[in-house]
């Protein structure tokens, strides 16, 4: 299946991997909807997919651990994209170290960014979906919601973040069934953070070498253009030596 014409919201997409993701997506033919926290961050993405396929993407802040924010962002998209095909959910405050070194209002931005912010826009924007003949939501969970892996870097609040985040997106499965949405869950480990607008995004790597948001970008996009009969419920990608088993 193509991407042209698809519209896909992509949240945390004013940087790093959302932002690669809209790049992608434009590229292929898709129509990606930007949102994320810093205007200055949306604008220099929404400029880079204007100048590579002539068409500047509608941008909406969308700060996922304030409901106003996120209510303000998801009206507009009500109002102006009704045919709304996909919702990616990539936006999720990061943090690392150790429990004791996480103030009260980390712990709180990490939890509300991944969760609640998760939870309230998918709310909002899963009327619309509904009323498409085929629509996607898509998680990047990371391997930090896998029960089986190894705490990697992240904090004990990003992996208890990342846990609830993955739960409620198998639950939505269950919410949406018999409809024509499919629930996909995408477990990236450790990435190196890489631009389609640089050299390296088409550097080749080795068996040894790390992945880079390429790869997560790649499995994304196949799993939006998958046939519509066919559901990708949960991808985990990680390098061929991983560090998330013991």
């Amino acid at each position: 299946m193509t991407l042209l014409g698809r519209k896909i919201a992509i949240t945390g997409a004013g940087r790093g991997l959302g932002r690669a993701l809209a790049i992608v997506a434009a590229d292929r033919g898709a129509i990606p909807i930007l949102l994320g926290r810093s205007p200055e961050h949306l604008a220099q993405v929404r400029a880079a997919v204007g100048e590579r396929v002539n068409r500047f993407p509608d941008a909406f802040v969308c700060d996922l651990t304030e409901f106003s924010s996120i209510a303000d962002a998801a009206d507009n998209i009500v109002r102006q994209h009704p045919d709304l095909d996909a919702l990616v959910h990539n936006g999720s405050q990061w943090s690392s170290g150790a429990l004791d070194c996480q103030s009260d209002d980390s712990i709180a931005a990490v939890i509300n960014s991944t969760v609640s912010g998760t939870i309230a826009l998918t709310k909002r924007l899963l009327p619309l979906l509904r009323a498409r003949p085929r629509a996607d939501i898509h998680t990047v969970v990371s391997m930090s919601g896998l029960q089986y892996a190894r705490l990697v870097g992240s904090s004990l609040p990003f992996r208890a973040a990342k846990g609830a985040q993955d739960s409620f997106s198998q639950g939505l499965i269950e919410e949406v069934k018999g409809s024509n949405i499919r629930i996909t869950s995408i477990y990236p480990g450790l990435i190196e953070d890489v631009s389609p607008l640089d050299p390296a995004w088409e550097t080749a790597r080795g068996v040894a070498d790390g992945l880079s948001n390429r790869d997560v970008v790649d499995a994304i996009l196949y799993a939006l253009a998958a046939p519509p009969n066919v559901a990708l419920r949960q991808i985990v990608i990680e390098r061929t030596r991983t560090e998330f088993l013991g």
